[in-house]
């Protein structure tokens, strides 16, 4: 079995936990190292013998995690009910609600953090003849970027261990969209347009698998029960004057982000903004000699639901 020849398919569960059925509309994801781990509670058994040979440990619960990288990019077509990126179904069930807007000329696709209505997802990973599956799936992204390279959005899933079985490899038809390099991009934070060169982003989701002992395999699914956005950005170091980096750290003022837009097609921009980031930690790095201000921060609440929004734009 080759480790190349692996596809990520998913849906939307109709009732939270109950496995849907995957066909090749499922798949399409240009997935990254996808990787798929399970977990089995395996029970020991520390009864006293006449021998010092261990009994037999009895299998329990079982779940299991999905980890993926796919590459931050549009549709590349104008978006509708039924156009949006690729990794959208993937973003819902990390905890982002989508609102999708068909206005003429400006239509876009919209993420906000939500705190309920978060659905699951039925989570198959399909390895050149084998299927391994997961139900009743949540989880967590990290964003990520650097300068001239395509920006990545990372996933990592955890959900009910609902089998592996045999199977014949899919072949759906993937997303075509080639990913925007971060060139010529606004990066702003508290309107200063530092010199930037990367920036990453955490949405921090806590997951919980929820244990029942009337679940056939110990749990009934994954639930995201809090969430703590973090970054990071690596901007050069300034004189006070021209931006006081340790001075705003020392306040904790809220001050705006501002990615993107990053990519220059139509139906293949993106736009990444978080109204209140409060820095954390202000560091000394070093760019090739070139002194940075290693900057960490957390995104807050605005009015709420809204510490950070990605927007796919025309």
């Amino acid at each position: 079995m080759l480790t190349r020849r692996r596809v990520i398919a998913a849906r939307i569960e109709a009732v939270e936990g109950t496995a849907e059925v995957i066909t090749v509309a499922d798949a399409g994801i240009l997935a990254i190292d996808p990787k798929f781990d399970a977990d089995f509670k395996m029970n020991e058994r520390n009864n006293q013998t006449n021998s010092l040979s261990p009994l037999p440990p009895v299998p329990g619960a079982r779940s299991g995690k999905v980890t993926f990288k796919a590459e931050l990019k549009g549709a590349g077509a104008v978006y509708a009910a039924g156009v949006k990126p690729a990794l959208g179904v993937y973003l819902r069930a990390c905890g982002f609600a989508e609102t999708v807007d068909i206005t003429a000329g400006s239509e876009k696709v919209t993420y906000l953090p939500a705190s309920s209505g978060v659905p699951c997802l039925t989570l198959w990973v399909y390895e050149d003849g084998i299927i391994k599956k997961l139900r009743g799936c949540r989880g967590n992204v990290k964003f990520s970027g650097k300068m001239g390279e395509i920006q990545f959005a990372e996933f990592d899933f955890t959900g009910v261990y609902d089998g592996t079985v045999d199977g014949a490899m899919v072949a759906p038809t993937f997303e075509g969209t080639v990913p925007p390099a971060l060139l010529g991009a606004t990066m702003t934070v508290d309107a200063y347009p530092g010199v930037i060169e990367s920036w990453s982003i955490d949405m921090g989701n806590t997951i919980q698998l929820r244990p029942s002992a009337s679940a056939v395999d110990g749990y009934l699914s994954a639930m995201i029960t809090g969430r703590k956005p973090t970054g990071k950005i690596d901007p050069e170091m300034t004189s006070v004057a021209t931006y006081d980096w340790m001075g705003k750290w020392k306040a904790g003022n809220p001050a705006a982000l501002v990615i993107g837009p990053v990519g220059t097609a139509d139906y293949n921009r993106f736009t990444l903004t978080g109204p209140k980031a409060v820095y954390t930690k202000v560091g000394e790095g070093d760019r090739t000699g070139i002194q940075t201000a290693d900057t960490d921060f957390t995104l807050t609440l605005n009015l709420g639901d809204d510490e950070i929004k990605l927007e796919f734009v025309k």
